[in-house]
């Protein structure tokens, strides 16, 4: 797994994907252990295009574990950019009977199909319902933004397009989702908040932490650039802290959606 994410890293996709699999097919990891590759190769290939086999692959992770919600996620949302709208329906139906606790992500997905296929009053009743649930959900503010300066609607299929993973769960959404959305105008000044991903013993792993982070999260930190802060702890030692800034007003939202898709993430007050 580890030469397979440096192959990833160095873009030699092939040479990741052969080590992800051979991985799998070893059978030495436990079910969670086995559960997370198959996850990572699903990444892998959902990145490369191939969405059948990455579905193919969420499913054997949630067939060893049923609740990996950035699985259920994010098979959602490659059978949504695949226009196998049934289906997607499903998973986000899915993950908010299980009480999904990041509902607004599910809430999301739901409003992409809706607006894809030309439903807008559906599609503005979902992102409110996901604003509901996350006030500070800055994308589904923005489509509701969108949408109410349309008279005629949405045109279809606009949603269901791209190759972002907005994790429903996200996608963003994160969203997580193929899905190119329309920014917000950006003000003239913004506050920049910093959250953090993770700390590690050295910079190496620090530096693979966001390698493997860009992997899971998709589109989530598309545009951020990481930061890797070395901190000497009393007692503890040197950590090396990888964090990434973004508008103040959406850290929340970006954290909630990392952790969808099975990252950690908190806010970082120094």
């Amino acid at each position: 797994m580890a030469r397979g994410r440096v192959s990833e890293r160095l873009g030699q996709k092939d040479d990741a994907l052969a080590d992800y699999t051979l991985a799998i097919e070893s059978h030495a990891l436990t079910g969670d252990e086995q559960a997370r590759a198959l996850f990572d190769r699903g990444l892998l290939l959902d990145g490369m295009d191939r969405l059948d086999d990455a579905v193919n692959d969420y499913s054997a992770a949630l067939s060893l574990s049923p609740k990996f919600t950035a699985a259920l996620n994010d098979r959602a949302n490659a059978l949504r950019r695949g226009g196998h709208f049934p289906e997607a329906q499903r998973d986000y139906l899915a993950s908010l009977a299980a009480g999904n606790p990041q509902s607004q992500y599910s809430y999301f997905g739901l409003a992409q199909i809706a607006e894809a296929l030309g439903n807008k009053t559906d599609a503005e009743k979902l992102y409110a319902q996901a604003l509901a649930a996350d006030p500070n959900y800055t994308l589904a503010s923005e489509r509701l933004m969108v949408l109410s300066s349309r008279e005629d609607g949405p045109s279809p299929r606009t949603a269901a397009s791209g190759a972002s993973n907005v994790s429903a769960g996200s996608d963003p959404a994160a969203g997580a989702s193929a899905v190119s959305l329309p920014s917000a105008p950006m003000p003239m000044t913004r506050q920049v908040a910093q959250v953090q991903l993770g700390a590690w013993r050295s910079q190496a792993e620090a530096s693979e932490g966001w390698d493997r982070a860009m992997r899971q999260a998709g589109e989530t930190l598309k545009g951020l650039s990481p930061r890797i802060v070395a901190v000497d702890l009393p007692g503890a030692g040197r950590y090396y802290r990888l964090r990434v800034g973004t508008e103040q007003t959406r850290s929340r939202a970006l954290c909630a959606a990392l952790v969808t898709k099975g990252l950690d993430c908190i806010q970082a007050h120094n």
